[in-house]
């Protein structure tokens, strides 16, 4: 990376971690996934997997719906479930079935999970499964991916992932969206599966 896109990779960096910039990915992520998951009137059970500050504005998109739509959320890390939805579980992905044992979901949504925690590749054969068992046939699953990122788990090559299929989602019409990052990542991948 040159020094003048470096720069600029860490002042945009620095404004989002205050709140003042919110990245591209995080963008389509929002306004875009999210939006639309929110309209699919055979979405009513939403998963979001991983939860942070940037993220408290995410449930608001499935607030007001009718009918009810639930979105819960889980994350590990117990610090930062006053970011979570509700219901919020503190746990992780590979373990879902403990959390919310008698729930079937319409969609899982896991961005910047694979990579930056989550960089096993039988742990994320686990976590491909889990979300597989609780979601419904015909289910989503957005998978948000850093490919370009030294611990990147390709989830297409876990077993796990016979369980899902491709299919084109929103308004783009495609079943993958590359989103340019002005950071050292400098591309986020959001993949749509199905459950088969």
């Amino acid at each position: 990376m040159n020094p003048f896109a470096w720069a600029r990779a860490e002042i945009l960096h620095t404004a989002w971690k205050r709140g003042l910039y919110q990245p591209p990915d995080r963008r389509v992520l929002e306004h875009e996934i999210l939006a639309e998951l929110a309209r699919d009137a055979t979405v009513e059970r939403v998963l979001f997997v991983g939860v942070q500050w940037y993220t408290t504005r995410y449930p608001t998109h499935f607030t007001g719906a009718s009918p009810p739509k639930t979105f819960a959320t889980i994350d590990p890390a117990p610090n930062v479930a006053q970011f979570g939805g509700k219901p919020h579980a503190v746990g992780q992905i590979q373990d879902l079935a403990q959390h919310f044992p008698d729930v079937v979901f319409d969609a899982i949504v896991m961005s910047g999970v694979i990579g930056f925690g989550l960089n096993d590749p039988p742990e994320v054969d686990r976590a491909l499964a889990a979300c597989a068992k609780a979601l419904r046939s015909g289910g989503w699953l957005v998978l948000g991916v850093n490919e370009l990122k030294p611990t990147h788990v390709d989830p297409k090559k876990s077993p796990a992932s016979k369980d899902f299929e491709p299919r084109a989602f929103g308004k783009r019409g495609q079943d993958r969206i590359d989103v340019a990052l002005p950071f050292r990542e400098r591309r986020h991948t959001f993949l749509f599966w199905q459950k088969r």
